[in-house]
């Protein structure tokens, strides 16, 4: 895996205890390419279906900082065992030919990460707001993470997870996800709260319990495809 292709899975239901795992290939592409980066990998999938066990994400990475400043994820999230066997050494000219091909569109490729997920709640969402965070007690943020989950509307997507490899210079330790249906939900997430005093009071308990925080960086991206 080189030149292609952060973060995310397809789950609709609230999970503790089955980590999964995933990997992301961040690049940039020129707009004039971006059509042609997308039919190559969805022709591929059609033709080449992932396995049970292991999904495929395209995002445009669409709202991100100077040093988050690339255009486009390909990520792979799954189970262990199903990785495992994804990154397994095998002989696939389809692939390879669609390596070849989506070089040629790719103008600059910008880093690749490793890590798992943990808590997961809700369908995979288009809209997905995503934050970096520096975490100094892991175990008090998770148990903190886990109790406000019920306060979060239920037609939210949220993951939360960890990096393993590919972690940038700036610290970051954790990351969550928190998928919308649209993006009048995602630029005022915290609306429901406003107008739910015990949904408030959980969030400030939340704030108040989960340990020393410290937010890296955070963005937006829209998902293309999921296969």
């Amino acid at each position: 895996m080189k030149k292609i292709i952060l973060l995310s899975l397809l789950v609709s239901f609230i999970s503790f205890g089955q980590t999964r795992y995933w990997t992301s290939y961040n690049f940039t592409v020129e707009p004039q390419n971006e059509a042609a980066v997308y039919k190559l990998v969805d022709d591929y999938f059609k033709s080449n279906p992932t396995s049970e066990n292991v999904n495929a994400y395209l995002y445009e990475n669409h709202f991100k900082d100077s040093g988050n400043n690339y255009s486009h994820s390909f990520i792979w999230a799954g189970t262990l065992d199903g990785m495992g066997s994804q990154y397994a050494p095998r002989q696939d000219k389809d692939w390879e030919l669609l390596l070849t091909k989506l070089t040629q569109h790719i103008d600059e490729f910008h880093s690749a990460t490793m890590g798992n997920t943990v808590v997961y709640q809700g369908d995979n969402k288009p809209i997905q707001r995503y934050f970096y965070l520096d975490v100094e007690d892991q175990t008090k943020y998770l148990m903190a993470f886990k109790k406000y989950l019920k306060f979060r509307p239920k037609d939210r997507q949220v993951l939360l997870g960890g990096f393993s490899a590919g972690r940038s210079p700036d610290g970051e330790s954790h990351w969550i996800i928190v998928g919308f249906d649209d993006m009048k939900s995602a630029m005022d997430p915290g609306a429901y709260r406003r107008t739910n005093a015990q949904a408030q009071k959980a969030w400030d308990e939340y704030r108040k319990n989960r340990g020393e925080t410290r937010l890296v960086r955070s963005g937006l991206r829209i998902m293309l495809g999921s296969w």
